[in-house]
């Protein structure tokens, strides 16, 4: 049996649909995830923190939604 390649946007073996990734605004490049290192429960690890274009010559970067809770709550 012959396995068909993987393509961005096809279903996976569980059902679910897969998103493919974002393009770049500026050269129509797929963009690549960004990372940064965190202390998590006293751990240091790589946290996903947008996406850049891997362009040398765009600057194109999304950084991903983070909600900020509100310390002053009463």
């Amino acid at each position: 049996m012959i396995e068909k390649k993987k393509r961005q946007g096809q279903t996976k073996p569980d059902g679910t649909k897969s998103t493919p990734k974002p393009l770049c605004l500026k050269c129509g490049e797929y963009l690549k995830r960004i990372y940064t290192r965190e202390m998590v429960d006293g751990k240091q690890r790589f946290v996903k923190s947008g996406w850049m274009c891997p362009s040398k010559a765009c600057d194109y970067i999304i950084k991903d939604f983070v909600e900020i809770e509100d310390e002053n709550e009463e």
